[in-house]
């Protein structure tokens, strides 16, 4: 799988290079990460390089740099790249690469009527490491062109709804929040953030198997992840829920709130420097 770089600038290890000098290369089976830079920073940076090294002690990769150094890079490709908006993608095969690459944010319409998904009978090897797997991408990009679904629902060969193929799902019924147990998927920095969300307002949080007989139970659906934030879903396969639940309403507002503290701190303390 082969990911190439927009805008001018790419790191290399530990050096920034113009990306006339990009080299493409197979990435299966290195491990990466995907930020979203907002006003200049890059959201939940600390959450993102943890899991990025908790997926290299999985996989059996070393990442010769720091977090810190890493970090360093990253603001330097969003400074020298005169880039305020858009996502950033790390990764390790055998060098430390980060550049930006291509993104399609949900539109606002989609935040409120929600939008389709559709399902994938696939899982991942080893679910908790962020790692490159052609096979599983390749089949559900076929799947989304094919359909215009947003994103595809990937089922185990138990029939149990696991994750999104570039998200995780959660399901709501009455005032609860239910989603598959975290060591079963990998652990999505914005679905870290909604649960912790979702439990300071009070929601109760399930984390349990959800076999695909029944999802037609619950009365809304969400999907969480870099880009879409948390998204709610109006349709799975030919199952119909409610995008304007109250409790992913609130939980939208809250997270976006989030986000906004986040970044402003963040600004601020750039401009402190």
């Amino acid at each position: 799988m082969v990911v190439l770089p927009i805008h001018n600038f790419f790191v290399f290890d530990d050096e920034i290079r113009p990306v006339s000098q990009f080299v493409p290369a197979e990435n299966e089976g290195g491990i990466y990460e995907v930020l979203r830079v907002i006003n200049g920073v890059p959201l939940f940076l600390e959450d993102h390089l943890q899991r990025f090294f908790h997926s290299a002690q999985l996989a059996g990769k070393t990442i010769r740099y720091t977090e810190s150094q890493i970090s360093s890079f990253l603001n330097e490709l969003i400074g020298q790249n005169h880039i305020a908006e858009g996502n950033v993608l790390v990764s390790c095969k055998i060098h430390l690469k980060a550049f930006f690459i291509q993104h399609k944010y949900p539109t606002p319409e989609m935040y409120r009527v929600g939008v389709n998904c559709g399902i994938l009978k696939a899982e991942r090897d080893n679910p908790n490491a962020k790692v490159f797997q052609t096979t599983v991408r390749q089949q559900a990009d076929q799947l989304l062109a094919e359909n215009a679904f947003y994103e595809v629902l990937l089922v185990d060969h138990n029939g149990f709804v696991t994750e999104g193929s570039r998200s995780n799902v959660f399901f709501v019924a009455g005032d609860k929040i239910f989603t598959a147990p975290g060591n079963q998927v990998l652990l999505g920095i914005t679905r870290q953030k909604a649960i912790e969300t979702a439990r300071n307002l009070q929601a109760e949080v399930i984390e349990k198997q959800i076999h695909f007989s029944e999802i037609q139970q619950f009365d809304a659906a969400f999907i969480t992840g870099t880009s879409p934030k948390i998204l709610p879903i109006r349709q799975i396969d030919k199952m119909q829920f409610d995008p304007e639940n109250p409790v992913i309403t609130r939980l939208m507002e809250t997270y976006d709130g989030i986000i906004s503290a986040y970044v402003q701190e963040n600004m601020n303390q750039k401009n402190l420097k």
